[in-house]
């Protein structure tokens, strides 16, 4: 795979990074040691092989632990599995430095490098080794530990930066819900329907316009909510349902058959209402041509809001915007998908969330 300008360049910069903090390290470890066997600052001159060495050691060493942390991030997740992610880090650490350690030790005694005049000034013996591994543990526990705060705070920040994202998309999604159910259409069959009253029948007018407000009552104070109890929407749908039957009377007809086992299920707000809207927008209601929808469930699992056809109306904009706005907002509650389909009679089936607080942050 052909890694990008930009991939390439950020990788470029690590390395430099890398190299640049390992080489420091090791000069700072070949002074240290010179100076506690020595007891004197080295003279480069005489010196610079150890100081070869030790540098290349230090970046043996930090690109091979660069290297096998990404495979063990890929193995073990920090997220899922912290403290197995943590200790398995710093064995493996330990274990991948001395590696390198005793691996560029091994060919450069092969290569008599240690036999050579420049690097008589320290002599390797156990109280050398012994120093050398307390600094190399030492040394690798403090990288175990930066890394593990990288990890904290790069998640840390990922995590804000995405639930920024995702409330700011949740926002536009309410929105749009909103606006939706603000519609001049819908504004304006209501108002046909309570002008139409007015002169037939006072009491029911009034009815009428007080119903209106509940169900705007209703969805300016749940707009903001990302779930409402099933009970709660159920009971919003029948008021909204009253407004349609007014309009309707027996031409359209609203079952609804759900047991009170899932009535305290969650479910994104104005969602029923929504599909039985769009139910009623998308086919002619007349008396040669009455709509039923039914509102049930299939094994307590799934909520199905099913209508029958009738002859589409001209002039009626796509369903599309508005399912893609609920299927969006379920997003938020489950990993299930709603389920549509659209043969002799159109079906939404709906999963039932039961566990909503332990999916929404």
């Amino acid at each position: 795979m052909r890694l990008s300008l930009s991939k390439l360049v950020t990788l470029i910069k690590k390395l430099r990074i890398s190299l640049l903090v390992s080489s420091i390290s090791g000069i700072a470890v070949f002074y240290f040691l010179y100076y506690s066997e020595t007891a004197t600052l080295p003279d480069l001159t005489n010196t610079y092989l150890w100081l070869f060495y030790f540098v290349i050691n230090a970046n043996i060493i930090g690109l091979a632990l660069i290297f096998t942390n990404k495979l063990l991030d890929k193995r073990i997740s920090w997220i899922n599995n912290l403290s197995v992610r943590l200790t398995s880090g710093l064995l493996l650490n330990i274990f991948t430095t001395y590696s390198a350690v005793f691996v560029v030790g091994f060919f450069c005694n092969e290569l008599g490098l240690f036999e050579n005049n420049l690097m008589s000034s320290i002599k390797i013996n156990t109280d050398f080794i012994s120093k050398l591994s307390i600094i190399l543990l030492i040394s690798v526990v403090i990288f175990t530990i930066f890394n593990f705060a990288f990890y904290s705070y790069f998640h840390y920040t990922f995590s804000q930066v995405e639930s920024a994202k995702a409330q700011r998309n949740y926002l536009e999604l309410q929105f749009e819900t909103l606006k939706s159910q603000l519609s001049p259409h819908y504004l304006f069959n209501c108002l046909n329907t309570i002008s139409s009253l007015v002169f037939k029948d006072a009491n029911m007018a009034e009815d009428f316009i007080r119903r209106l407000a509940n169900t705007y009552q209703y969805i300016l104070k749940n707009n903001n909510k990302k779930y409402v109890s099933l009970q709660e929407e159920i009971d919003f749908v029948k008021s909204y349902n009253y407004l349609l039957q007014v309009r309707f009377q027996s031409n359209l007809k609203l079952d609804i058959n759900i047991p009170s086992s899932i009535m305290d299920s969650k479910i994104p707000p104005i969602t029923l209402q929504m599909l039985v809207e769009n139910a009623v927008k998308h086919n002619v209601i007349t008396e040669s041509e009455p709509l039923h929808i039914y509102i049930g469930t299939t094994d307590n699992t799934h909520l199905n809001v099913i209508n029958t056809k009738t002859t589409t109306p001209s002039n009626v904009n796509s369903f599309h915007v508005g399912l893609q706005n609920i299927e969006k907002r379920y997003e938020y509650l489950t990993k299930d998908k709603i389920r549509i389909s659209n043969n002799h009679k159109y079906s939404v089936a709906l999963p039932v969330v039961k566990n909503a607080d332990k999916q929404v942050q």
